[in-house]
């Protein structure tokens, strides 16, 4: 894959910032983590960042971070550093490439007592929960949704010129193939892989066309005839035929899930855990397909019959199930702890103040859905939150994910996001970016 950032996905070693991409994230900051990720779930992956990770990208970065509020100096645990299963003792962590030894935030070999709702999940796929787990409430990941309706996309690259440090969340969205077959693995599939070998989280989304006679993913399309967000609306008993088998809805629902099943498949093959926020944006008489009814009943018998499709059916593990709601959520339509691990709102108001935008009032209305003790994902939006603002209780998310190309470019006249802005949240002690992610293998 040639040309910017692109190319250094595979682990390229030339050509600048983008050799970092593939190889060892370094600096040492995986080594505190509370070690090894065998022996269960371990809760050694909570919270707490050792400032010796964090300096050792200090020079690259172009500046020091102070080690208050939530990451540890010279091996003191943080304040951030519980895992899910509860307190632990810090533990030692190797030493790092820098030379450095960095202590982590708990100790490892405390149970975490998640776990996923996939059934008989992927060891990588209940590490990356309990770690979700283990930061709620004191640290919060950083994301970049990557524009994968190009053939190189450069948003992750940008980053790296710009802010001086990488998301550690790529966004990706299963609508685009670049030419790849239904039955193929697609570009996105193969970066969100070593996105992940790099160090970093992948989170896929999917703008399904809608189900119909005779439609695969080759009809799949974001606005018009039969896309996800369609022309014309469903009606009539569409969707009771969609979960019904052997109707044309249902037929072409499940080739839908086969062509997710080749992608979700290959990263199993690969030990990628995946955060799938699938049926995104869903609210009461939403704008796509899923959502075009009144009728939450309708929308968790879509959610049921997915969920069981692709774990049972097609034997996926390695699913963390993100319920994707707009920034309008309904109780109604929340299918309930036995299908979900995380779940979260978007948000797109044009914020007054970027310098402390936190989307407070988002976050909420999502708490009162999911319960307290369920991480909380700003799944989509436009702006990125300061965290420094956030923090302790106003709008404690557990990640955002800044839609693509809101990062460096106008919409409709407006910069949700200025490098400055970025440069803060980036900055701010609570926020995790991908050098700073345990080691989840």
């Amino acid at each position: 894959m040639g040309g910017g950032g692109t190319a250094g996905f595979g682990g390229a070693t030339g050509g600048g910032e983008t050799a970092s991409f593939g190889g060892a994230t370094g600096g040492g900051e995986t080594a505190g983590f509370g070690g090894a990720t065998g022996g269960g779930e371990t809760a050694g992956f909570g919270g707490g960042l050792s400032n010796a990770g964090r300096s050792a990208q200090a020079g690259a970065d172009g500046g020091s971070e102070a080690p208050a509020g939530g990451r540890s100096a010279g091996g003191a645990s943080s304040s951030g550093g519980l895992g899910a299963g509860g307190a632990g003792t810090p533990s030692s962590g190797g030493a790092t490439s820098g030379g450095a030894a960095s202590s982590g935030g708990s100790g490892g070999g405390v149970g975490c007592s998640v776990a996923p709702v996939t059934p008989n999940a992927t060891q990588q796929t209940k590490n990356l929960l309990c770690y979700l787990y283990g930061i709620k409430g004191n640290h919060v990941l950083s994301g970049q949704q990557e524009t994968n309706w190009d053939a190189n996309p450069s948003d992750i690259a940008w980053y790296a010129s710009n802010i001086g440090k990488y998301p550690a969340v790529l966004g990706s969205d299963f609508l685009y193939r670049d030419g790849a077959s239904c039955s193929s693995v697609t570009p996105s599939t193969t970066r969100a892989i070593a996105y992940w070998n790099a160090g970093g989280i992948s989170m896929f989304r999917y703008h399904m066309g809608m189900p119909g006679a005779g439609l695969t993913c080759t009809a799949d399309c974001y606005q018009g005839n039969d896309c996800a967000e369609p022309t014309t609306k469903p009606s009539g008993s569409f969707f009771t035929n969609v979960v019904t088998a052997g109707t044309p809805e249902n037929t072409s629902l499940n080739a839908k899930l086969d062509y997710v099943a080749v992608q979700l498949g290959a990263m199993q093959a690969a030990n990628v855990p995946v955060i799938f926020a699938l049926y995104h944006e869903t609210q009461p008489n939403g704008w796509f397909w899923w959502a075009q009814t009144s009728s939450g009943s309708a929308f968790i018998d879509l959610w049921t019959y997915t969920f069981d499709y692709l774990t049972k059916t097609k034997g996926l593990k390695n699913i963390v199930w993100l319920m994707p709601f707009s920034g309008g959520p309904s109780a109604s339509f929340y299918p309930g702890k036995a299908f979900v691990d995380i779940g979260g709102p978007d948000e797109y108001t044009q914020p007054s103040n970027l310098a402390t935008f936190n989307a407070a009032t988002n976050y909420n209305p999502a708490a009162a859905i999911f319960g307290t003790s369920m991480p909380i994902a700003l799944h989509e939006t436009g702006t990125a939150v300061q965290p420094d603002y956030m923090f302790p209780n106003t709008a404690p998310w557990v990640l955002w994910n800044i839609w693509a190309t809101y990062e460096n470019t106008a919409q409709s006249g407006f910069m949700f996001n200025t490098v400055d802005s970025l440069k803060a949240a980036y900055a701010s002690q609570y926020t995790i970016t991908r050098d700073e992610i345990p080691n989840l293998k």
